[in-house]
């Protein structure tokens, strides 16, 4: 398994973006366009992963706040417990409800990291927003898992649509590691989603330094189809993942240089078609 991750107490210069990519898949990390106006505790909470292995390959998105340690130990939590096995040559799952119940777990799992964490470091817990897809070409199969306002976008030749983000019908956006969940807690507030791959282009996590209002895009989804569009179009195969990752980015740093107004920009992306 070949694995690749971008922490942000790495990357805390402003208008920086550092990108990974091998093969299919890629990821791309900034501290943001411009600096953020709003009060936070370190410079650069988000971390961006990615694993590929025999039979799948994994992306991992997430959103820290009140500090980076929460967003690290969610991400690690994924690679070193469940990565493996998700893109190993075998199966280890046969039927959507399988994967379901893998995916509760592996958000149980990243959650606790967290609190963990907070505890080793007498320090209050980080929370995260969090996003993880994993692609199992074999296996026609698409897992994704969502838990607060970023995103998850699977994209085709016509639109992008996001399986993650914030439900407008919640008051409140939910995050990994404010305290000790139950399956029960995250059956009702994280999204989990297992579908075919038929008909996609890519996938691209994204987190909300895309979409936050004042800050980010209007139409982050359209942005997001335009990069797939034009790595499709103008960018060797193997160099797909990559391209569509890096401009999700920059366009992002781009609006918040126009708002004046910043925020943490990662993104990761998986290229499916052939």
């Amino acid at each position: 398994m070949r694995t690749a991750f971008l922490r942000g107490r790495d990357h805390q210069q402003i208008g920086r973006l550092e990108l990974e990519g091998i093969d299919e898949a890629a990821i791309a990390l900034s501290r943001g366009g411009a600096g953020k106006t709003y009060s936070y505790t370190d410079p650069n909470e988000d971390c961006v992963a990615f694993a590929v292995g025999d039979g799948g390959r994994v992306v991992i998105a997430a959103d820290g706040h009140h500090g980076e340690l929460g967003s690290e130990v969610a991400v690690e939590a994924i690679l070193d417990g469940f990565a493996s096995d998700w893109t190993a040559a075998t199966t280890p799952a046969k039927s959507e409800a399988d994967w379901r119940a893998i995916g509760i777990e592996a958000l149980l799992a990243s959650n606790r990291a967290i609190l963990e964490a907070a505890g080793r470091n007498q320090l209050p817990p980080a929370p995260t927003t969090f996003v993880v897809s994993l692609v199992r070409p074999a296996d026609d199969l698409l897992l994704s898992l969502s838990v607060g306002d970023s995103h998850i976008f699977a994209v085709d030749t016509r639109f992008a649509t996001d399986l993650g983000g914030h439900d407008p019908d919640q008051k409140f956006t939910p995050f990994l590691g404010y305290e000790e969940a139950k399956p029960e807690l995250l059956e009702q507030y994280a999204k989990i989603g297992v579908r075919s791959l038929e008909g996609l282009q890519a996938v691209v996590l994204a987190t909300d330094g895309l979409s936050e209002p004042g800050i980010g895009l209007p139409d982050p989804a359209q942005a997001v189809f335009n990069a797939v569009s034009r790595a499709t179009l103008d960018t060797p195969a193997g160099r797909r993942a990559v391209d569509a990752c890096r401009e999700v980015v920059e366009v992002a740093m781009r609006s918040h240089v126009d708002q004046k107004a910043g925020d943490n920009m990662g993104c990761s992306a998986l290229w499916i078609a052939r």
